[in-house]
């Protein structure tokens, strides 16, 4: 007689249990994405009739689901080892475990089950995923042949589609093999090309594909860096300069500034620098286009997928400190504070990555409202590395709580470690001092810092915007403002914040005409900020046009958050702005 033991386990499991759904969509990989199930699919999780079962088995089933749903996969796979040794050969635990133990960063145990897996269904439509692990862990193991052949069994769909042809490359590039049959015209996949042809030594194809990439239109900043790298490798510094300068003020970081720096002379060494110079194998290529999906799984919020590709990448490369922070972000995302600064953690102190990562860690603790902690940390590597950078970032943290006196002692402390003149690589500090003092109400501190700053950065269009916009607020220097914040909407001209500007120091001319198509312009592109809709109604009111100012002041009013501005537009909505003349510059600083 067969044993039916299994029987209320299974109804229990009807009742309050999720499966993992394992085949992929049209943008992203759908599993580990809790689903309801049905009775039929209870019945393939359920224990074989005959198997039989410990009284712990519908429990640590249980147990292991709400971990996952805590994004706790490490212990959700503890709990579904002891199920699986209930029924070891049950395909969908085979596959659950395969999924929970890749995201948890276990690559023998997911390796082991997609093996069991593909052996067990060699042509199941459904295990991409698992034939992809066995391609990785094959690539892990220097093993190209066999991940060559692995991969040419992954079955078709639209991510396997995207992303074989990168892994198929690779794998040929470390053979010493360039080809890129079945590449597309997406700049992830010309990128690739080009850090495989850069690797060959095929300069010539290297740029061929970076020039594709530099005429896609709309193409993101990480992208714009990615191309100016391309360029820099094939030793064009010229052009890389010009890309990695239209990206200061949106892109600006330490990495971007060293690079600037490197290209503009023709001596500086490159190779430490730029990623296409960095990648000398297989695996490190094959771990940045798993990184590139969980990228793009990130940004379409799906951190339980982009967790698995992030671990391939790492598995890969565990050097990839990219993928580690984008797993480190996505953790943090999903609730997993402590996991996610664990991964600093684990990065060597000997690592050139360790003192950015603990930055980084730091802030991952301010964004969930632990601003002491993140303050600890950061004076922490001032206090054992020097590191002056972390001071600044301690001003950074209680300036975007808008408590600019205790953001300008940090910046004041850091200032005080860099002696009487501000070395170019610290630039950023008068920038970011220059903004506090303003806040602060201290005009002509932060003037003094925002010019000097301008001194090291002519073209930021930020830096540009904020002087500019400081002095026309105040009917200062409006000619000189006029110049800038025209350079700064040439290199900004979706700016909605930079448009208004422009717009403000016309109105504050006098020239209200001309002031309005700017305003206008800026309202498009930021149609929710009170300020902008104030400024528009403004200069509407002055040429004229009382109803449209009386529609824009109520929009404002509408948008407004702080009670004094809502105050201010309250009047002007009742009585209209006072009168006022164009402001001229005598009539601010005293200048004829």
């Amino acid at each position: 007689m067969k044993d039916t033991s299994y029987r209320p386990m299974t109804l229990l499991l009807l009742g309050a249990a999720v499966l993992v759904a394992t085949g992929y969509s049209a943008h992203v990989l759908q599993a580990a994405q809790p689903q309801k199930i049905d009775s039929k699919a209870v019945s393939q999780i359920a224990p074989a009739a005959g198997t039989t079962v410990a009284p712990g088995f519908a429990g640590d089933f249980l147990a292991s689901y709400h971990a996952q749903s805590q994004y706790d996969w490490k212990r959700a796979n503890e709990y579904l080892e002891r199920v699986l040794l209930q029924d070891p050969e049950n395909p969908e635990l085979l596959r659950r475990s395969m999924i929970l133990a890749m995201g948890a960063g276990d690559m023998p145990i997911a390796t082991k089950r997609a093996q069991q897996l593909f052996e067990m269904m060699p042509n199941d439509p459904s295990n991409a995923l698992g034939v992809m692990i066995l391609t990785v862990s094959r690539i892990v193991e220097g093993k190209l042949p066999e991940a060559l052949a692995q991969i040419e069994k992954m079955p078709a769909g639209d991510m396997t589609d995207f992303i074989r042809p990168i892994l198929r490359s690779w794998i040929l590039t470390g053979q010493g093999t360039f080809d890129l049959t079945g590449f597309n015209p997406t700049t992830i996949h010309l990128y690739h090309g080009g850090v495989m042809a850069i690797l060959l030594d095929k300069k010539a194809d290297a740029r061929e594909l970076a020039d594709k990439i530099a005429v896609t239109e709309g193409i993101s900043p990480m992208e714009v860096e990615r191309v100016a790298d391309l360029y820099a490798a094939i030793g064009d510094r010229k052009r890389a300069l010009e890309l990695y300068k239209t990206l200061v003020g949106e892109r600006t970081n330490e990495a971007l500034e060293e690079k600037i720096t490197a290209v503009s002379s023709e001596e500086a060494d490159l190779s430490g620098l730029v990623r296409p110079l960095l990648i000398k194998t297989t695996a490190q290529g094959a771990a940045l286009a798993m990184f590139d999906m969980a990228n793009i799984l990130y940004n379409d919020q799906t951190d339980s997928s982009t967790k698995l590709f992030a671990q391939m990448a790492l598995a890969l490369d565990p050097q990839l400190i990219d993928a580690r922070l984008l797993l480190a972000d996505s953790l943090a995302r999903s609730g997993r504070l402590e996991d996610a600064i664990g991964y600093f953690r684990d990065i060597p102190v000997t690592h050139k990555a360790y003192i950015p990562a603990q930055r980084y860690a730091a802030d991952l603790l301010a964004e969930a409202g632990q601003i002491e902690q993140a303050r600890d940390i950061l004076n922490n590597l001032f206090i054992q590395y020097n590191d002056v950078e972390s001071l600044i970032r301690v001003g950074d943290l209680y300036r975007s709580q808008e408590n600019y006196k205790d953001a300008l002692t940090w910046y004041n402390k850091a200032m005080s470690q860099l002696g009487s003149k501000v070395p170019e690589d610290y630039w950023h500090l008068l920038y970011a001092r220059g903004m506090a003092y303003e806040r602060q109400g201290e005009w002509g501190k932060a003037e003094s810092d925002l010019k000097a700053a301008l001194t090291y950065r002519p073209d930021h269009p930020y830096l540009l915007n904020y002087l500019g916009y400081g002095w026309a607020d105040q009917g200062l220097h409006l000619e000189e403002a006029l110049k800038m914040i025209e350079r700064a909407v040439a290199l900004r001209p979706s700016d909605g914040y930079i448009a208004d500007s422009l717009g403000w120091v016309h109105f504050m001319m006098g020239n209200y005409k001309e002031s309005i198509p700017y305003l206008e312009r800026a309202v498009e592109l930021l149609p929710y900020d009170p300020i902008i809709n104030d400024h528009l109604g403004d200069a509407y009111w002055f040429v004229g046009r009382k109803m449209e100012a009386q529609f824009q002041w109520e929009r404002a009013f509408n948008y407004a958050v702080e009670q004094s501005l809502k105050d201010k537009i309250a009047v002007k909505m009742d009585k209209g702005p006072p009168a006022r003349s164009p402001v001229r510059e005598a009539g601010r600083n005293g200048n004829p």
